[in-house]
């Protein structure tokens, strides 16, 4: 496959002498199998140039792959030309929104009161698929997507097409930090000592890539200061690549206010990261203009159980089951979760928690570690003691964030665990990936 980036910068466009050697455009990579199929991961405002010279030979055939619908990952869409070009057929595919469609939220960007254009009067047509964690097949190239953790529905994705797999995983942030168990753990870079599942599930989806073009928008000091804002430290970037064997790491999504020379800096640091372990991986920093092609050293890989299991979709009315004894905890969650089109029940205390999840048929539980008569970890031991509730979804939400708290409630049974003061947007986001995976326990 022959890959190229036409933006790798985050969040806002950064043009300007500070950022000329990598680029100030916002995300778009292009991807041309060996028989011409197109795949575009993200329509930033790289995807203007790429447009322009998609052009120059006529109507586009085109696959574009959206890792979401936050502003820099689509403002390119209304000046790609071929979708202005007569005979285009451009497939847009991308995750399900929470509070509208996906074909509501593109359109918007090119409503009236901020385009000439509507997206329905477009000349090229537009087909729009919406998805949730799946595989498709799209030409000779086999797609499997992933929620990932951001503030929004967000998909990663896994590409396998003429013998080389690619992992495009943009707009996510580790799960736990810290992110493994111990230093021991760390350096031994075994996907088991990682902290949460949620990491060691995306080790899982990086497993054996080519080339993995992840997001590393922070250092690990600026991360501190931007816990929940969805997007990792480059060491967390490095530490997954290694502990799943990635052949190359893409540094990505490259902060607007990083100039050049720190980008230099943030990728020295993370070569001499990837030296003292031990392994072998190619690390370097996305490059707009930059054109290659990737060979295959892993092979395709098609077998593992999320590429068998067929696609979820998220429908409204999903029955959640709220328990926690803070009564303003509880109500904004019901309200969150009211707004996205559940059907919330609450529970004040762990005994009534259980015995309503026993009673009544729940979609997935939210579950506060911390409350009267019985705690959330022996609520869990319970629910996953029952072979009806073995599989529900159960959220973890405590004030308790230590290794060892985190460790013990997966050890009980959570499905997620996520520490409290909670951001609302990743609550609501990882609700509605659960919610479409069916809850594999």
């Amino acid at each position: 496959m022959r890959l190229r980036y036409w933006g790798t910068r985050g969040s806002f466009p950064a043009p300007g002498p500070g950022t000329v050697r990598y680029g100030g455009n916002t995300p778009c990579v292009s991807v041309r199998a060996d028989d011409d199929t197109l795949l575009i991961f993200d329509c930033g405002t790289g995807a203007r140039a790429l447009g322009i010279e998609l052009a120059k030979s006529g109507p586009v055939r085109a696959h574009l792959f959206l890792s979401h619908t936050h502003m820099d990952h689509l403002m390119g869409l209304p000046f790609f030309v071929p979708a202005f070009v007569k005979g285009s057929e451009l497939t847009i595919h991308g995750p399900a929104g929470i509070d509208r469609s996906l074909r509501d939220a593109i359109g918007g960007i090119m409503e009236y009161a901020y385009f000439p254009v509507p997206l329905t009067e477009v000349p090229a047509r537009i087909d729009i698929i919406e998805l949730t964690e799946e595989t498709i097949q799209v030409g000779s190239a086999t797609v499997r997507t992933q929620h990932l953790n951001h503030t929004a529905p967000c998909l990663g994705y896994r590409l396998s097409l003429d013998g080389a797999v690619l992992a495009y995983v943009t707009d996510h942030e580790p799960f736990a930090t810290p992110t493994w168990r111990d230093e021991t753990a760390r350096r031994g870079l075994d996907a088991g000592g990682l902290l949460h599942a949620g990491d060691a599930r995306h080790v899982s989806f990086l497993r054996d890539a080519d080339l993995v073009i992840h997001d590393a928008q922070y250092t690990v000091g600026e991360y501190e200061a931007k816990h929940a804002w969805g997007h990792s430290p480059a060491d967390y970037a490095v530490d997954v690549a290694l502990a799943a064997g990635a052949h190359e790491l893409a540094l990505f999504h490259h902060d607007p206010t990083r100039t050049d020379d720190a980008l230099d800096g943030l990728l020295a640091a993370a070569r001499t990261r990837v030296s003292g372990s031990g392994r072998d991986l190619a690390v370097y920093a996305a490059t707009e203009g930059v054109e290659r092609a990737l060979r295959g050293a892993a092979g395709l890989v098609t077998t593992d159980d999320a590429l068998e299991a067929g696609a979820a979709s998220f429908e409204p009315g999903a029955r959640v089951l709220v328990a926690d004894d803070d009564d303003d905890v509880a109500e904004l969650l019901r309200q969150v979760l009211v707004e996205d089109g559940c059907l919330v029940t609450r529970a004040r205390d762990g005994r009534e928690a259980l015995r309503l999840a026993r009673a009544e048929p729940f979609d997935l539980i939210l579950l506060d570690r911390l409350m009267p008569q019985l705690d959330g970890s022996e609520v869990c031991r319970g629910l996953r003691a029952d072979p009806a509730l073995r599989r529900l979804p159960v959220l973890m939400l405590t004030v308790t964030s230590a290794r060892a708290d985190i460790a013990a409630g997966f050890a009980d049974g959570a499905s997620d665990y996520i520490t409290k003061p909670f951001s609302v947007s990743q609550v609501r986001a990882r609700v509605r990936s659960w919610l479409t995976r069916r809850g594999p326990a």
